[in-house]
Order: C-alpha cells, then structure tokens, then sequence
C-alpha cells in the first residue's frame, strides 16, 4: 500500500508576536464588525494601508451576538452601511454550524461515579480467580444548562430545529467510549483523557486488570480484547449506565469508541476489527507485536488483522476508523517497524494520522513515574503539547462519528487551532526533513 505523502508544519511562532489566525480569532470571538488594516508587512503602530479598510465580520454569528451588534449600531457605537448592518442580523439563521473548538473541554458537566468491579465470565477458563476481575472508573456526562436561545427560540427557523436537537441529544444516550492503558500503566494516569471525552457528551470507561510480570499472570492480548467486549456488554446491562449509553441502537449516536495507549492501542484495534458495536478508535503511540511481546498464542499482531481485515470488519467490508497519534521518540518502547507509522499504513482511508515530532512514548501520560521516564526515551515536547493535541483529535475524531461533523473541517479546523495555540503550521508541504515541526500530518488532510 503506498503511503501518502506527510503534510509537514511550520515551526512555532516567533515571542511576542500574534499570527495573523489568533488575531483575527479575537475578533470574532467579540461578535461585532470592526475595521482593520490587513498590511501583513506592518511592524508597528505607525504602519498604514494603502487600500481601503476591509471589514472583519464573524463568520458564525449566533442569535445574542447579532442582537449585540444590533444594539451597538444603535448606540453608535459602530458604523456599517445599510446593507452591512442587515447582513449582522440574517447571518444567525443563513450561516452554517462552525466547528467546535476541539481544544477546549465541552459544554457538559463531568461526574465520577464510585469505584465498580466486574468480572469478565466471559474469559473464564483463559484467566481464572482474580485476574478476571477488572477495578473500572465510570465517567458521566451530566447536561448542560439550558441557554436562553434554547428556551426562546425563533419560531419556524432552521435554528429551531437545530436547537430542539441539541436538547435532546444533551439528555442522552450517549455513546460509550472504553480507554485502555498501556502494559501495566494504572488507568488513573489518563484521567485527564477521560474527562475531556466525558465533557463532550460520552460516557467513558476506565479499568485496570489484575496482572504482574512477578507473579506470572500476564494476560495475554486475546483475553484483554476478550475483556473490552465483556465490559461493553455489562456497561449496556448495568442498572444504571444502561440508561446512558447506546451501543448498538440505530441512532446516528449509538456506538462505541475504543481508546487505547500503548499496548492497549494494539488490543483497543484487536477488538475494533472484531466488534460490530465499536463504530471508531483512537490509538495514542500504538505497539504491535516486539521482542518484549513477540508474535506468538495468544499474541496475535494487530497489523496484521488490520491487513486482513478482522473476521467481523471483512463480513461488513469496512475497517472502523481510525485516528492514530504517534510519538516520533518512542525508543525502544515503540520501535520501528512495530509502532503508530505501521497502523497508520494499514488503516482505512478515511482514518486519520498525525506524528508529534518531540514527544516520547509516556509523555502522553499524565504523570509519568520516575520509571517510566527513566526506561522509555523522553522526547523534547512538552507534555501539555502532547496531551493537548492527542486530547483535541480523539475528540475531534469521534465527533464526526457520533454526532455528524464534516470530517475534513473538523480536522483542518482542529489542527488550525492547535498551530495557535503549540505551533505556527499553515497545513502546507515542506521539507519533510525539517525536525524543527511541532508535528506532521501523516494521514487525514485531503491533498
């Protein structure tokens, strides 16, 4: 399979100076027009143009931010020609949705419930006793309250309509969302991931198995995707997460989504291709099959299934897709030949891949252990960048799946608002060479 050219971006921005994105950005956000130069060359102040001004209107008005410019044409507070100020105001109900901004937290409430335990029966007799008990944290999103558009909305518009579904979505099913860690990883260390998802509007599932390399019951990777199709399950027949999540409905919503790191990447994966229910995955610096797990029973290589399709994926003929985020520092904790580049070539074409240049296999964690830095390479990224873009595409990702965004928009306006916030990158092709990139877009951006 040939592979795609990566999409490199442009170092940061340089101290001190706004790109022309955020600063326009601050514009919008107000949502009143304003007159300003568009001389790219300027440098200070005392700059002017030679071109007639160009207004600066939003492109995404809602209905309290023209009724706020309405109020400032008539204050005086703002001076626009007839046509202009009639524009402001038929903008709320003619502009299409924006996409959201991905790199911030959603608009929902997020509740831990009390520790749960569940035992895999169906695993039995591939792990007996104890290691077939799985310790889950259980995310739930709570709605968020009802803004005024919501309670006032204009009768017989197509924001009307929009607005009746926004409110029933809010209530639920939601979809069910499972994270897996890496080997031996406690789950606690992703808490941050969870959150971020559950502010969306997911329902999400954290555990940790009863294993150790000491005591000889290391799991092997059948009976850990075994484990993921058993928590669906029980999540679906529990007495109250069953009144939350929808995992095999027929609403657009209805569905799970694996995340995994690591090696839960790879056993994330495994279950994907196997599991009718599971609808999109997020693999965060995925492992395959090395010479710490080499390929063998019960250790299958998943991208290998990803070639052949997966039992259940080549009945349905589609591969569910994927958003792969790797780290170009993974060492020999995620060597060549065995980490994300290989599940990005074998994923489907509608999947997405992105490589963060500095950044090393546990800075994806939250707080990696003095150990964990110590035996996996660290890279030079920081690790707010590293969760910050893994975080904002996982989201982005499952977005277009569940709940219908533009899957090109999404990611071009999700990486437009990373490059503001950890980088500089326009989305152009340059030297492929150039270490100096915050990250490079393997897969996803339509060429």
């Amino acid at each position: 399979m040939a592979r795609v050219a990566p999409t490199r971006l442009h170092a940061p921005a340089p101290s001190g100076r706004a790109t022309r994105r955020s600063a326009d950005a601050r514009v919008v956000r107000r949502g009143m027009a304003v007159w300003a130069c568009r001389d790219d060359n300027a440098v200070d102040s005392t700059s002017s143009c030679t071109s007639a001004p160009t207004p600066l209107l939003s492109e995404s008005f809602g209905r309290r931010e023209a009724l706020g410019s309405v109020a400032a044409l008539t204050a005086g507070l703002m001076t626009l020609t007839p046509g202009d100020a009639r524009a402001v105001v038929e903008e709320a109900t003619t502009t299409a949705r924006p996409v959201p901004d991905y790199t911030a937290r959603g608009s929902y409430g997020v509740k831990r419930l009390p520790k749960l335990e569940h035992t895999c029966v169906s695993c039995f007799p591939r792990c007996v006793g104890d290691a077939c008990l799985l310790s889950i944290d259980a995310y739930v999103p709570t709605p968020p309250p009802v803004l005024p558009d919501a309670m006032f909305p204009i009768v017989g518009s197509k924001g009307e309509e929009e607005l009746d579904g926004t409110l029933s979505r809010s209530r639920g099913p939601y979809p069910l969302a499972v994270f897996t860690s890496g080997f031996l990883v406690d789950s606690e260390q992703y808490a941050s991931y969870a959150r971020r998802l559950c502010s969306w509007g997911y329902v999400v599932l954290q555990y940790n198995k009863r294993e150790n390399v000491a005591g000889g019951n290391a799991l092997d990777d059948l009976v850990s995707a075994q484990m993921i199709k058993d928590l669906i399950g029980w999540a679906q027949s529990d007495v109250l997460l069953g009144q939350l999540v929808d995992t095999k409905g027929e609403e657009p919503s209805a569905g799970v989504y694996l995340v995994g790191h690591s090696r839960g990447g790879k056993i994330s994966t495994l279950e994907a291709l196997e599991d009718p229910r599971v609808r999109a995955a997020c693999l965060l610096d995925p492992v395959d099959n090395t010479v710490y797990a080499p390929l063998g029973v019960g250790f299958p290589s998943a991208v290998a299934a990803m070639q052949e399709g997966g039992e259940e994926a080549s009945t349905s003929g589609r591969t569910p897709p994927l958003v792969v985020v790797g780290g170009a520092r993974g060492g020999d904790c995620a060597p060549k030949g065995s980490n994300y580049v290989d599940f990005v070539r074998e994923a489907s074409a509608d999947s997405w891949g992105v490589e963060i240049a500095g950044a090393g296999h546990f800075q994806f964690l939250d707080n990696a252990t003095f150990v964990q830095r110590a035996v996996c390479e660290e890279g030079f990224a920081s690790e707010s960048e590293v969760r910050g873009v893994s975080q904002a595409l996982m989201v982005a990702h499952a977005e277009t799946i569940f709940r219908g965004v533009t899957r090109d928009a999404a990611l071009r306006e999700t990486l437009g608002r990373l490059e503001d916030e950890f980088g500089n990158g326009v989305g152009s092709k340059i030297d492929t060479d150039n270490a100096a990139a915050p990250w490079t877009v393997l897969r996803g951006l339509e060429r």
